[in-house]
């Protein structure tokens, strides 16, 4: 069993409940919890510096939506997840964040891209010095950053719930060569919001999660 104190920090004066959840939905979508890695509300509750009730009602919340599961007894963790489940995600995921990012080609700022610009760097520099916790970290905010612009709550959280169904097995993509593969198409998506192209966006977004799903559907 991991220690999970190690990945986050206690919470501070903060909705206990709100809170929990959402540190709880960074650290699985930043890929903080791994497939096969199990944890309690115990230690969760103890590194959250929070007592058990709000880290359960988390969990129940998370277990609902797909992203974790009841392994045995106490032990929460990432469900396995089948190839036509894989597939169903890539169909979903592609249509609803090519979407996404078309708006947020439309909406571009000169504030938006030069935030990209250094999330792209994040990207290259922990790619470069094969550090898979950096470049999924990096990953996630790039992409995020792109879905914000597209000024949709709605579809942000959509693709949101999306992204814990998945996004833990991410990590299994870094021995394939896949974050190499994924920063060309990162490349290609900040072009199209420099150039407020949507089409060029979509088809970034659609070849990202093309690649990786394929290499995905083959390992798990």
């Amino acid at each position: 069993m991991s220690k999970i104190a190690d990945k986050v920090v206690p919470l501070r004066r903060e909705t206990l409940q709100t809170g929990v959840y959402a540190r709880l939905c960074d650290l699985i979508l930043q890929g903080g919890i791994a497939p096969g890695e199990s944890i309690t509300v115990a230690s969760l509750a103890k590194a959250f510096g929070v007592s058990p009730m709000p880290v359960r009602e988390a969990l129940t919340r998370l277990t609902a939506a797909g992203a974790l599961t009841v392994v045995s007894g106490r032990t929460i963790g990432v469900p396995k997840l089948t190839r036509e489940r894989l597939n169903d995600l890539r169909r979903v995921r592609i249509e609803i964040e090519m979407i996404a990012a078309e708006w947020a080609a439309a909406n571009t700022t000169a504030a938006f891209t030069a935030d990209l610009e250094r999330l792209y760097g994040r990207l290259v520099e922990s790619e470069a010095a094969d550090d898979a916790k950096m470049y999924l970290e990096a990953n996630y905010e790039f992409h995020f950053a792109v879905y914000r612009q597209s000024g949709s709550p709605t579809l942000l959280s959509i693709i949101e719930s999306l992204w814990l169904q998945v996004s833990p097995y991410f990590h299994l993509l870094r021995e394939s060569g896949n974050f190499r593969i994924s920063n060309d198409h990162h490349a290609r998506i900040f072009r199209a919001m420099v150039d407020r192209d949507g089409a060029s966006a979509r088809a970034a977004i659609a070849s990202d999660l093309d690649d990786a799903y394929a290499v995905l559907v083959r390992l798990v």
